[in-house]
């Protein structure tokens, strides 16, 4: 089951920049004007959370890979898959704070797991629109990598390496996508923008070593 704890009031005020109690006249264009800051605030804290996920996931793979593997190779790659997106989800979480959100927390190795004004009501319905769709979303992901999980729990030896490797390859494929997609959308946003550009070159290098396990595991 996963947890969430938002810290929305901060960061939808750094993000407004508007000033409460509006003229009665205003109330409408600043609900109107609240309402898309709130829903670009929420996209952007979603985006964000993907990440996260992808970083937890890839943690908890490496933890699994070091419990299962005897193999020394598979095992130095599952040490830096452990390292680097611990790295990644720090900066991740160093970046969420300086912006005043927080990012959902789920543990992936068991199953069991005030503003006012009329602009500030209008962020408010912003940054809720879409967050039941997408929190069945983020429920789905994390029940897919848990069977996912479990498949490779029930494996050993050559066929755990085999299926661990192939499934990092997937999931960083995944990471690529989201960070292109991130650079492409927030490349006005100098915070994460740099974040992303220190990420790319990481996925970059783990799906390069996947590919040479694969090649050295053999078909």
């Amino acid at each position: 089951m996963r947890m969430r704890r938002w810290l929305w009031s901060a960061g939808l005020l750094a993000a407004m920049s508007l000033g409460a109690g509006c003229a009665h006249n205003e109330e409408q264009q600043a609900r109107a004007h609240g309402e898309n800051v709130g829903k670009a605030f929420a996209e952007k804290v979603r985006f964000a959370d993907q990440l996260s996920l992808l970083n937890q996931e890839q943690i908890a793979l490496g933890k699994l890979a070091l419990q299962k593997s005897r193999d020394p190779e598979v095992r130095a790659f599952a040490n830096e898959l452990i390292q680097n997106h611990k790295k990644s989800e720090d900066d991740l979480q160093n970046l969420a704070a300086s912006k005043a959100f927080t990012l959902a927390e789920v543990d992936l190795s068991t199953e069991g797991q005030g503003i006012g004004g009329a602009g500030a009501e209008g962020a408010v319905k912003g940054m809720e629109k879409g967050n039941e769709k997408y929190d069945k979303k983020y429920d789905k992901q994390v029940n897919e990598y848990i069977e996912r999980r479990n498949k490779l729990e029930g494996l050993s030896g050559h066929a755990f390496d085999k299926a661990f490797v192939e499934q990092v390859k997937k999931d960083q494929k995944r990471g690529e996508k989201l960070v292109n997609e991130g650079l492409k959308e927030y490349r006005n946003d100098t915070s994460l923008a740099l974040l992303l550009s220190r990420t790319a070159p990481v996925i970059n290098s783990q799906q390069q070593r996947v590919e040479t396990l694969k090649g050295y595991l053999g078909e």
